[in-house]
């Protein structure tokens, strides 16, 4: 088996790529590594950003879908809270009202002889 020098005789050796954090037009964030001098071209328009900005920016993106994934569950909970109430008043018996709108009843809490006779006072 051939075996070659390494590096190579007159190879220069690669540089470490530099990583580099970029917010585009359209909002979206990236991080990237370059190398070469000077800044690097981007694949489309937008702007080099430092860490901290791209992660302050990360966190503020991920808080708002947090929060928008939070409002979307709570309005599909309620429409389906509404579907079953609606199910039961077209006569419909619960358990397969649940089952068509997807809403779960909270059961009753089962009551717990223990607990209630340390909430006598």
């Amino acid at each position: 088996m051939l075996e070659l020098p390494l590096p190579l005789p007159g190879a220069e050796p690669a540089s470490e790529p530099r990583k580099h954090w970029v917010v585009y037009e359209d909002g979206t964030l990236g991080q990237f590594g370059a190398t070469g001098e000077g800044e690097p071209a981007l694949p489309r328009p937008g702007r080099l950003i430092t860490e901290g900005e791209y992660n302050q920016l990360s966190a503020g993106m991920t808080a708002a879908h947090n929060r928008r994934v939070a409002e979307l569950l709570a309005a599909e909970d309620l429409q389906q809270r509404g579907d079953y109430e609606d199910l039961l008043a077209c006569g419909i018996p619960e358990r397969m009202a649940s089952r068509l709108s997807g809403h779960t009843p909270l059961a009753a809490p089962a009551c717990d002889p223990a607990v209630d006779q340390n909430l006598q006072v």
